[in-house]
């Protein structure tokens, strides 16, 4: 009964914060304005021991904006945080009306001068504020750090994910191959790669 009730109390602040920022998009014609008046903040760090279960709970529901659809344990996410081929990034987005959480994980390893996204997945709770900017332009900055040179990511068609088809498109990546049943794989270079998020704050600790 504790944890209903605690579940029921999030609830209900979330819808409580959501239409505080409907009111609150209303009053700004410009659509930007209206981001950079949420006061975003974002932590986006390797996967930690704190958030390891809330990771591993992500990538197992979410199913709308998911490009891989790669549903893991927390064994996996675990695996991924230690191994030191592997980059791994969780995204924790705040704004001045609430605390949305862990909303976006990302994790891939890397071959030589390249890095493959394996995860990638965000909730569509915070859709449309730019959230994935901030998590591409975390991911470029330590993968630059690394040496890596190239990124490439897949997207994997299902029933329920097709809002994220163009997603490496949006980010500046280009095609570079396509199945018949509707998967692509796409590179960027990260020598031709600029910053797209400029409305969230972001903390990226030491890393």
């Amino acid at each position: 009964m504790t944890s209903l009730s605690e579940d029921d109390r999030k609830r209900t602040e979330m819808y409580a914060a959501n239409s505080q920022r409907a009111r609150q998009q209303a009053s700004f014609e410009n659509y930007t304005d209206y981001l950079l008046s949420l006061e975003m903040k974002a932590d986006i760090l390797p996967f930690s021991e704190a958030y390891m279960a809330r990771i591993a709970q992500l990538t197992n529901k979410s199913n709308q904006f998911n490009l891989t659809t790669l549903r893991c344990t927390q064994s996996d996410v675990e695996y991924f945080a230690q191994d030191e081929n592997h980059i791994t990034l969780y995204g924790r987005l705040e704004d001045k009306f609430g605390d949305n959480g862990v909303v976006a994980v990302t994790s891939g390893h890397r071959e030589g001068k390249c890095f493959h996204i394996d995860l990638w997945l965000m909730s569509c709770r915070v859709l449309k504020r730019d959230m994935e900017c901030a998590m591409m332009d975390t991911l470029v900055w330590q993968c630059r750090k690394q040496g890596i040179e190239h990124i490439i990511g897949c997207y994997y068609p299902t029933a329920k994910n097709s809002m994220v088809k163009d997603f490496y498109k949006t980010m500046g990546f280009e095609l570079t191959g396509q199945t018949e049943d509707g998967s692509t794989t796409w590179e960027i270079s990260l020598n031709t790669y600029s910053d797209l998020n400029h409305v969230i704050r972001v903390n990226k600790g030491d890393m």
